[in-house]
């Protein structure tokens, strides 16, 4: 190849910035780009949802407080990119939702969940295996196409509802009208994603055994045919796609921390006490269709523990988790943030003992707040039969406890 033809070619894929024409470096011209503009106003929306909302009208009082608030952001910045840059709802893939160094809408050490963007008006096919989980379950959610906050959850099959054969595997048809045979997830108007939940009750929680690989996979039926680089309005568009999630979820977790946001019932409002458990009822598009939940704020003094104790109902999960205000769990890959029924510990009459605290109080039951003040304390029952009892819980000097 000659040197120039060489040169060229570079120059063409964008590789050659040392030969930029001196007279346009020096005159600083740029390219007139979309992608450029839309980079720029995402960049320009980080600032400005930092400036709004991590001050004191929300209940930011402290510069840990921003500091705890900026990693949200960035967290859910990371999302953004990973679900929708690439984003591709003709041919869609699943993605990991949460990491433990990616957490937002209330994470699980016990749950992988799983995202891939779809269109109301196309077909696709999920197949996989239950690979041990204790509950497995899939929702499809509306309003959310291009990145939108979901609004809504259109349906929701589980492995209760579906069938697998004797090894665990099993195909599902995502699609607006029933198929002839076959296990079927509806589509519906604004259909925009579909979410996946995976829950195991290990003793090792799932999130942490990084080798474990789950047998997951989503194909389009009868696809569009293949276009060519998305281009300068392609990007664009992807680009903000990233900032309207991103907008989304930094005010759904932001006021949810500061009380601003819809609370349903079963989420109290008072420290250390909690309400009757209850269902999500599309508050927002990103609940559990299949699950109870009863959720309360903690507060604590170093010196204090918070007992919780009940009954467990007959169901096919619980487990019960510490959150920062944001939703966010606290540090599972160090410490005992959390518990799944194999994990709990429990009483002679059978009933559950739960001890949150920032320091270890040598008595078996122990969630470890890292030494917060307060948090969140969130409750998950799957598929419950019959009533679910109240979390009784009280406050207690860690000297006191037996």
């Amino acid at each position: 190849m000659e040197r120039r033809d060489f040169i060229l070619g570079a120059t063409a894929l964008g590789g050659a910035s040392a030969l930029i024409s001196p007279a346009l470096l020096a005159s600083g011209s740029t390219i007139a780009s979309a992608g450029r503009g839309a980079l720029e106003s995402l960049l320009s929306a980080c600032n400005e949802l930092q400036r709004e909302y991590l001050d004191t009208p929300w209940r930011i009082q402290t510069a840990d407080d921003v500091a705890e608030g900026e990693r949200l952001l960035l967290h859910i910045l990371n999302a953004g990119i990973n679900f929708w840059l690439e984003a591709d709802p003709e041919r869609p893939v699943f993605t990991p939702y949460v990491t433990p160094a990616r957490k937002l809408l209330g994470d699980n050490p016990d749950a992988l969940y799983f995202f891939a963007p779809v269109r109301p008006d196309r077909r696709y096919r999920i197949r996989g295996n239950l690979a041990g989980a204790t509950f497995t379950s899939f929702t499809v959610e509306g309003g959310s196409a291009e990145g939108a906050a979901a609004s809504r959850s259109i349906s929701a099959i589980d492995d209760s509802s579906f069938e697998a054969d004797a090894d665990g595997n099993y195909e599902i048809t995502v699609s607006a009208e029933r198929p002839a045979a076959g296990n079927w997830l509806p589509l519906g108007e604004g259909a925009g994603q579909i979410t996946t939940r995976h829950y195991f009750e290990s003793r090792n929680c799932i999130v942490n055994q990084t080798g474990f690989q789950l047998p997951l996979a989503i194909e389009a039926l009868d696809p569009a045919p293949l276009a060519g680089p998305p281009g300068d309005g392609g990007i664009a568009s992807r680009i903000g796609a990233v900032e309207r999630f991103v907008r989304g979820m930094m005010q759904m977790s932001i006021a949810g921390g500061a009380g601003k946001g819809p609370r349903p019932p079963w989420f109290s409002v008072v420290p250390n006490t909690f309400n009757a458990p209850g269902q999500w009822n599309s508050e927002s598009g990103y609940g559990n269709m299949h699950a109870h939940y009863c959720a309360a704020p903690f507060v604590l003094r170093p010196d204090q523990a918070l007992v919780i104790e009940g009954e467990l109902p007959q169901c096919r999960f619980a487990n019960v988790m510490l959150w920062n205000r944001f939703m966010q769990t606290l540090d599972y890959t160090r410490r005992q943030i959390s518990l799944n029924r194999s994990q709990m510990s429990f009483l002679p009459d059978g009933r559950y003992r739960v001890v949150v605290a920032g320091s270890d109080p040598g008595v078996p039951g122990w969630i470890d707040c890292e030494g917060r003040a307060s948090g969140l304390v969130y409750w998950r029952f799957l598929l419950a039969r019959g009533p679910v009892p109240t979390p009784v819980a009280r406050v207690v000097g860690i000297g006191d406890l037996q």
